[in-house]
């Protein structure tokens, strides 16, 4: 973690994906009860998502990475993250919701995957499996705590707090990329 940019690009992957797994978290809840959707249409929504995951991890983010560098891409996420924040402020029903989904999904799987190249990419080869192994906690850690605070939101604040959440995670989040300039390397550090 204290190599160059270890630790800011690990802080990036946390804090830019933890809004939206929060609300995807509470997703059930929210389908339910703000949505009005019955388990069946809930699941149908899910699969959805899962297949929009699949698609962006197998067959868009590769020929991104072959024609953009990681950092373009990290940037470009967030500020995606922004415009899905506002949407999801702003969204009433499901067909809002299902309008917000694909460049959710497309940040959320592009940011863990493009945050786990730079992370592997800023280590020494011998300390990349301790890297994934740090990297891949995000998720549980996501997990763990985040019924707790999408609850408290909900309840409090409905549903458009998920999209204020986002948005006053990514802000200061894309203004902290452009200023740090991130050091980074091309290839593995040895």
């Amino acid at each position: 973690m204290k190599l160059p940019g270890v630790m800011d690009v690990f802080l990036i992957k946390v804090l830019s994906g933890f809004p939206s797994g929060v609300f995807l978290i509470m997703f059930s809840i929210v389908s339910i009860d703000f949505f009005g959707l019955e388990a069946a249409a809930s699941g149908y929504v899910m699969a959805y998502c899962g297949i929009l995951q699949m698609v962006v991890q197998g067959l868009v983010i590769g020929r991104l990475t072959s024609r953009y560098s990681e950092w373009t891409l990290l940037m470009l996420c967030v500020l995606v993250f922004c415009g899905v924040g506002v949407g999801m402020a702003l969204m009433t029903n499901i067909f809002h919701y299902c309008l917000i989904v694909p460049p959710m999904i497309f940040s959320f799987g592009t940011i863990a995957v493009i945050s786990d190249i730079i992370l592997t990419k800023s280590v020494p080869a011998s300390d990349t499996g301790a890297m994934l192994g740090i990297s891949s906690s995000v998720q549980p850690l996501t997990r763990t705590i985040g019924p707790t605070i999408g609850g408290f939101l909900y309840r409090r604040f409905g549903v458009s707090s998920f999209g204020y959440l986002q948005l006053l995670v990514n802000i200061p989040l894309f203004f902290y990329i452009l200023r740090k300039r991130i050091p980074h390397n091309e290839g593995k550090v040895q």
